[in-house]
């Protein structure tokens, strides 16, 4: 099986990417490495966080091949290499950057083109895209899933409550930031209170759902 279908299948399989945002390089790290414990798969970091490529190849050292590492947020070409370095196997953008899905696509890593809006879609698929991200998810609705002949991901806004009708609806998996990986990723320090108390429970509830749907599908 060739690099790219494998890495969209394991996608498929995580049911959930987990979306690492923010300014707090080293809760970023330890978010991940907690979100892999409890046995998420797909963990992506985006290009907007500070030191988002160190963080990246500091996940990918200490977790094991069967967690996927991407990176998220790519605006441009020029930001392919330095991500490719990091050791990633997706990238997600939320636009559609020129020569994104070529020069990823090309390096073995499964490209992930952000689209608004159903021409945006199919101008995405004829340039070689085998996977989109619904960017914002609010801009699109699960029933038009019906109508898409590519597997998309919705990202933007999707929370404990909202991940089920898109998964039911065929969402190859979803993107969760903050409401799955926790709102304190900008405050460094030792103080996870907020992630303790309210948002690491529901985390670990989604997970237990998307394995007990997997189990029985």
């Amino acid at each position: 099986m060739d690099p790219l279908t494998l890495t969209k299948n394991r996608l498929k399989e995580a049911g959930v990417i987990a979306i690492l945002r923010g300014q707090a390089p080293s809760k970023l790290f330890q978010r991940g490495i907690a979100l892999a414990e409890m046995g998420y798969t797909a963990i992506e970091v985006t290009l907007d966080s500070k030191d988002a490529l160190e963080t990246i190849e500091r996940l990918r050292k200490a977790l094991p091949d069967s967690v996927l590492i991407g990176v998220g947020t790519v605006l441009n070409h020029g930001q392919i290499e330095g991500c490719m370095d990091a050791g990633i196997t997706f990238a997600l953008s939320p636009t559609f950057p020129e020569g994104m899905i070529e020069g990823f696509h090309s390096n073995g890593i499964l490209a992930i083109p952000g689209v608004r809006n159903v021409s945006e879609l199919r101008l995405a698929q004829q340039a070689g895209a085998q996977i989109v991200k619904l960017f914002p998810s609010s801009e699109w609705t699960p029933e038009q899933l019906e109508d898409v002949s590519i597997p998309c991901i919705p990202v933007g806004g999707i929370d404990h409550q909202s991940i089920w009708p898109w998964l039911d609806a065929g969402a190859w998996c979803v993107g969760m930031g903050a409401n799955l990986c926790g709102s304190d990723l900008d405050q460094e320090g030792d103080d996870n209170l907020d992630w303790i108390q309210n948002q690491e429970q529901q985390a670990r509830d989604i997970f237990m759902e998307l394995q007990r749907r997997h189990n029985t599908a």
